[in-house]
C-alpha cells in the first residue's frame, strides 16, 4: 500500500513538473513565410501568453527563417526586425543566400 501511494505521488509531481515547464516555455503562433519586397521574405511570431519573452519570440522567428532557407540549401540573411508589445509580436524580414557567400563578396 505504501509503495503504491508513493508511485501515485511521484507520478503527480512528474505531471506537475511537465505542465510547469510547458507554461514557462511559452507558446507562439507563426505566420507562414511570405514574400515581401526586393527578394525579402517575412515571418511573424505572436506570443499566445505572456510567459514567452520578446527575446524568445525573436529566437523562434529566427529559427523559422533558418529552416525556410535551409530547405533551399541556403542560409538566412536577417535584414530587419520589428517588435510590438500589444500583442507581443515579432516580424522578421530576411533573404535566403547561398551558404558560402559573404557580405564582402557581394560588395565586390
Amino acid at each position: 500500500m505504501r509503495i503504491e501511494l508513493h508511485r501515485r505521488r511521484h507520478r503527480g509531481h512528474l505531471v506537475a513538473a511537465c505542465l510547469s515547464a510547458a507554461a514557462l516555455g511559452g507558446c507562439a503562433n507563426f505566420s507562414e513565410v511570405g514574400a515581401a519586397d526586393n527578394d525579402l521574405y517575412m515571418v511573424s511570431a505572436t506570443g499566445v501568453s505572456y510567459t514567452m519573452s520578446i527575446a524568445a519570440l525573436t529566437s523562434a522567428a529566427r529559427e523559422k527563417a533558418n529552416a525556410f532557407c535551409g530547405k533551399q540549401q541556403m542560409k538566412a540573411d536577417l535584414r530587419q526586425l520589428v517588435r510590438g508589445w500589444r500583442p507581443m509580436q515579432v516580424e522578421l524580414y530576411f533573404r535566403c543566400q547561398p551558404q558560402g557567400v559573404s557580405l564582402q563578396a557581394l560588395l565586390d
